[in-house]
């Protein structure tokens, strides 16, 4: 292995995860949310897809449908989730946001916008759309060796 790529990749992802860790830190203070990293991907997974089954969920986070059961039981109780019974397959239950979930990503996009006008606006227009076109280059490449 090209020894200058190693050091160069790592000085990346060093700064890219001090980068992340920082604005996590500041992004769970403006969020005002008690979540686990593990809620947080529920979460995010229910809002992306609307409505999921519980095993839907688990195949998605790589988890037992247990696991994913106990996460949801505690979300639901705080009012992030809601289940039901699947009318069309009783045996299933549907999981979908309610309304501390609604919330709580109103609230996140309140805290992007933040974080772009503070951040991100300071880079320049150019520099941010070779931030963007690599960034999206590099996920394309890792998406396909992945595969």
């Amino acid at each position: 292995m090209d020894e200058r790529l190693y050091q160069t990749v790592k000085e990346i992802n060093e700064a890219e995860y001090t980068a992340n860790l920082l604005l996590l830190q500041e992004y769970n203070e403006l969020l005002q949310a008690d979540l686990t990293s593990k809620q947080a991907v529920v979460l995010e997974h229910i809002h992306k897809h609307k409505r999921l089954t519980v095993k839907e969920l688990a195949d998605l986070m790589l988890i037992t449908s247990s696991a994913v059961s106990q996460l949801i039981g505690k979300l639901d109780k705080e009012g992030y989730l809601k289940r039901e019974i699947n009318p069309n397959n009783r045996r299933e239950i549907l999981v979908e946001l309610d309304q501390a979930g609604w919330d709580y990503f109103e609230r996140q996009q309140k805290v992007e916008k933040s974080i772009a006008e503070r951040f991100y606006s300071k880079l320049d227009p150019e520099e941010l759309s070779a931030l963007r076109k690599i960034t999206f280059k590099l996920q394309k490449i890792i998406e396909a060796e992945l595969r």
